[in-house]
């Protein structure tokens, strides 16, 4: 799941629900009160309660979250890095598929050793057909039918609770038509235990247990590519998103088989509190690691030897933050630098070929309009990202341009010319706040209606490759946010 910053969200407080901010993702969290005192789950007394630092780690004060604070306590403590980077390995190392911890080697773990993609099977193009699983706790049921999220998945003009679109719907627009992605939804599966258990015990192989032998699924038909290996395996548990340790959404490897056919990549997420709580963008994001094996494209700060805090791409992409647009329900599009890593932009625009007026449309996900420079793999990208459509909720609207290389990694702010973005925003504005960590979106971020020199050698934001040489890329004249933007390539400016 991509990271969360600072969301407010609601948890279990023995009899009642509390709202905390949460700061991180799968692999690390830090969890916050909404007047900024760091709390930690006790299990003992199962409540929250004010944190301290003992040893340079989080500790229960033993006092409850909801009560007043201790007068000595300072907000926004945080564990020391030394602490945090230790629990983000075990975690990242539990959570990643084997085919990737194989191939990172010195800690490089977003480097796409792939092509720019993640290690593993990646299915991009054809028929394929997924298989979903309803769950619920002992103690824990949910009033979400298969109906209900088999319509969220497959609908065709699905528009339910201000869904912008399904998720079959979305891939199918971001593919081009180039990928049908359907599932069949089955459930609910009633697991032994409660949902306490749950959180300290991932819940994969009681659920596929169960299914197997109570329901008799036929797992061939989940296998496109006749492998023998089940294409794609995604559980939702009843209730709203637990976002602590084994209930927190995400992908990771099962090692399960079951007659004969293997469960490799699962995804796990919630259902909500009921159907209205259903929204595509978690899903989305979650399959575009577990099907075509994107990179997440947002810094952990724990990653690839670098423990300094970036946003990444920022909200500007699916596999950044931008699953979490309008409440995951008008999630980002994936950007254009991964369309074109999964092979779904046929339409390949060089500009380095040509000059002049040059028209961008908006949805186009079909094209890309690429500037190579003559450093094997490092090339820039120009899109259209007006707000309409699933741009609508982006905090910024107009021109983007992307400067890629696939050998870099989002963990890499420094844009240094051996440690730099796969994919960087070149934000408009020049003050390089996805960079610094300020925001994940602002809207001075993409370029709209600009008389003259926009961008270039000498300009702020530059156009210059990452070892500062000029890339020879200039645009000039670009007209205002619409459906068709018009930029100069080239300028006698």
């Amino acid at each position: 799941m991509s990271k969360i910053d600072g969301e407010v969200l609601s948890f279990t407080h023995g009899n009642k629900e509390i709202t905390l901010r949460v700061f991180g993702d799968e692999f690390y969290a830090r969890y916050e009160s909404l007047d900024g005192y760091t709390t930690i789950y006790d299990t003992d007394l199962k409540k929250y309660c004010y944190a301290y630092l003992n040893n340079g780690k989080l500790s229960s004060s033993g006092i409850d979250i909801t009560d007043p604070s201790p007068s000595d306590l300072t907000r926004h403590i945080k564990e020391d890095p030394s602490i945090r980077s230790e629990k983000f390995s075990m975690r990242y190392n539990e959570l990643r598929p084997k085919d990737e911890k194989k191939n990172f080697e010195n800690n490089m773990r977003a480097i796409g050793p792939n092509n720019g993609l993640l290690e593993g099977r990646s299915i991009t193009k054809g028929v394929v057909r997924g298989l979903t699983v309803l769950v619920e706790f002992s103690d824990l049921s949910s009033s979400v039918t298969v109906d209900d999220v088999s319509n969220m998945l497959n609908g065709d003009n699905y528009q339910e609770n201000g869904n912008f679109c399904s998720v079959s719907e979305y891939y199918k627009l971001m593919s081009s038509g180039k990928l049908i992605y359907n599932n069949h939804v089955v459930g609910p599966v009633k697991l032994p235990n409660g949902i306490d258990y749950y959180k300290r015990n991932l819940l994969i192989k009681d659920a596929m247990d169960i299914l197997v032998r109570d329901l008799n699924i036929d797992l061939s038909q989940f296998d496109s590519t006749n492998s023998k290996i089940v294409d794609a395996v995604n559980f939702l548990y009843a209730g709203r998103t637990v976002y602590e340790k084994q209930l927190w959404p995400h992908n990771s490897h099962a090692d399960l088989e079951y007659n004969g056919y293997k469960i490799d990549l699962y995804m796990l997420s919630s259902l909500g509190r009921g159907p209205s709580d259903l929204s595509i963008g978690t899903f989305c994001h979650e399959t575009g690691h577990l099907l075509f094996r994107f990179p997440d494209m947002y810094d952990y700060g724990e990653r690839d030897g670098d423990r300094e805090k970036s946003q990444g791409i920022g909200q500007y992409c699916l596999m950044g933050s931008g699953n979490h647009l309008n409440n995951g329900l008008t999630p980002s599009p994936v950007c254009s630098y991964l369309r074109d890593l999964a092979g779904w932009c046929e339409n390949k625009i060089i500009l380095n070929e040509l000059t002049g007026k040059i028209n961008v449309q908006h949805g186009d996900y079909n094209t890309i309009l690429k500037y190579n420079t003559d450093i094997e793999n490092e090339y820039f990208l120009v899109e259209n990202r007006t707000s309409v459509d699933l741009d609508k909720h982006l905090p910024s609207s107009g021109l983007a341009v992307y400067h890629c290389d696939i050998n870099g990694s989002n963990e890499y702010q420094a844009a240094t010319p051996t440690e730099h973005y796969q994919c960087a925003l070149i934000q408009a504005d020049g003050n390089l706040d996805l960079e610094n960590n300020r925001n994940p979106g602002d809207n001075r971020d993409l370029y709209g209606n600009i008389e003259g020199l926009a961008l270039s050698y000498n300009t702020n934001p530059s156009s210059r490759q990452w070892n500062s040489k000029d890339s020879g890329l200039i645009i000039s004249d670009i007209s205002d946010s619409s459906m068709n933007i018009e930029f100069t390539l080239g300028s006698n400016v």
